[in-house]
């Protein structure tokens, strides 16, 4: 793994960021019962928790498919793919997220996002600057070859 592209720089970053995403609820429930805390692993000591496994699956397929990206800096058209393929699977989640609060709001008083739905939309933004910045590179690599 090289360190010094920036780009490898940004996926680490997704990756701690959906790390992170994982442990904290997305959505706080308040029901007749109490507090439902909905997320990925969502942990509460106080309240119900309801870990989703949609959440789950996209979570680990956005962190497992950014640490593959991150070894393929030999094949900038695959780790620019598989950058692509990250964001569609953020893009999905996030509406999961959205679809999840739709079904709820019929057995719930009110419906809280959290602060912790912002980290797949920083994850989006980390991947499209990977992106940027891999294209850059396969531009510097494709002029240096005309060059030649």
């Amino acid at each position: 793994m090289v360190l010094q592209r920036i780009q490898t720089v940004y996926l680490l970053l997704a990756i701690i960021v959906m790390a992170v995403f994982a442990f904290f609820p997305a959505l706080n429930i308040d029901t007749n019962q109490g507090t439902v805390l909905y997320g990925a692993l969502a942990t509460g000591l106080p309240e119900k928790t309801h870990p989703d496994l949609l959440l789950i699956i996209l979570d680990v397929l956005v962190i497992i498919i950014a640490f593959i990206a991150m070894f393929q800096y030999r094949n900038l058209q695959r780790q620019m793919t598989l950058c692509g393929v990250d964001i569609i699977l953020l893009l999905a989640m996030l509406i999961a997220i959205g679809i999840v609060a739709y079904t709820q709001k019929g057995f719930a008083d009110k419906i809280h996002f959290t602060w912790f739905d912002l980290l797949p939309c920083l994850a989006i933004v980390l991947i499209a600057f990977a992106h940027k910045c891999i294209a850059n590179d396969k531009r510097k690599l494709a002029d240096s070859e005309r060059i030649r």
